[in-house]
């Protein structure tokens, strides 16, 4: 979820509707909020730590699991290194630029603690590469021989996140 800081709703409501939108036709099991750009933040940022944390206590209140999308200087800028979003997950990105040669190396070895993340589930280490015309971003996942798909719906939905 990229969220409209412009806008007149809440986190909350831009959660929800964004949400209600998507469970018509998916099995929503996991949500991951972008806090980055912080340019685009409120320069408060009690506000920025209000509306992050109303997101996520609504996404909860809908059983969702919830991941944050940054990096440590997007989280230090935009929540001064708020610990309060304890117990989600962390994707975070560290690429040198656009494109293939802008790549960061594909492990985990570059990652360092910082706001209440001891250790990332996902990292982006490439940003818009074109790959057979199409353009896309790279990422790799912690790896977790236990992880297995979530029990599959009793419905024809597409099922959205969920290994446990």
């Amino acid at each position: 979820m990229t969220p409209s800081l412009t806008s007149t709703k809440t986190g909350a409501q831009q959660f929800l509707e964004m949400y209600e939108g998507l469970r018509t036709n998916f099995n929503v099991r996991t949500i991951w909020l972008q806090v980055t750009a912080p340019v685009k933040w409120e320069p408060s940022i009690s506000k920025n730590i209000q509306f992050i944390d109303s997101i996520i206590q609504a996404a909860r209140a809908n059983g969702l699991v919830v991941g944050i999308y940054t990096n440590a200087y997007d989280w230090r800028q935009i929540t001064n290194e708020w610990i309060g979003a304890n117990n989600t997950l962390l994707w975070y990105w560290n690429v040198f630029g656009s494109g293939a040669m802008a790549e960061s190396p594909s492990d985990f070895k570059d990652y360092r603690a910082f706001g209440p993340w001891q250790s990332p589930s996902c990292k982006q280490f490439g940003q818009q590469e074109s790959v057979c015309g199409q353009t896309l971003n790279r990422d790799i996942i912690v790896a977790n021989p236990y992880a297995k798909p979530a029990a599959a719906p009793a419905d024809d939905k597409i099922q959205i996140g969920g290994y446990i």
